[in-house]
């Protein structure tokens, strides 16, 4: 769906065309809480729920987050990058570059506390018996990323963290602490 709107004045036609088309696309794709929906205007930032009419008019208020181009909170899919192997690209760079971002970290600091060792071992150590998906080092840097690029406390992470640990199967090696 073509999101030039996004950038044109409220009260321009392709602006309320624009509303009018991504409302449609809500209502058919987003998952509504008692017939809410999350609402992308410069005020509520996708973290308040409101009625579809109430989203359109805070749409024409306080105009749309210019940067919400992929509509992750209203159902939209970002398909993420495969190589030509097939794989996930994002986890085959992490891999392929482990040991760059180690370097990166320094050798002092590795001496310290075998920084070095724990990452490797965490890089190849399921997430939990049986997963084949997510190790330790790759489930960790993931919400590592949510966080960054969501603005989280450390305390709400550390919740996040705490709520995942009992909500996956036992054994599970994910952190509980955002320090850990």
């Amino acid at each position: 769906m073509d999101r030039r709107w996004m950038n044109e004045r409220r009260m321009s036609e392709e602006y309320d065309k624009g509303v009018s088309q991504f409302l449609q696309y809500v209502e058919q794709n987003a998952k509504s809480v008692n017939g809410t929906y999350f609402c992308p205007c410069v005020r509520c930032l996708n973290q308040i729920r409101q009625d579809l009419g109430n989203v359109r008019d805070h749409l024409f208020m306080y105009g749309i987050m210019r940067t919400y181009t992929v509509w992750t909170w209203h159902g939209e899919v970002l398909e993420q990058p495969t190589t030509s192997r097939g794989t996930n690209y994002v986890e085959e760079w992490m891999s392929d570059h482990l040991e760059d971002m180690i370097r990166d970290v320094g050798e002092d600091n590795f001496g310290r506390a075998n920084l070095y060792d724990t990452l490797i071992n965490d890089s190849e150590q399921p997430l939990f018996p049986g997963c084949s998906n997510f190790t330790r080092l790759s489930s960790t840097l993931k919400l590592f990323s949510l966080k960054a690029r969501n603005g989280w406390t450390d305390k709400s992470f550390t919740e996040l963290l705490e709520l995942l640990k009992e909500m996956l199967p036992e054994n599970n090696t994910l952190p509980i602490r955002n320090y850990e």
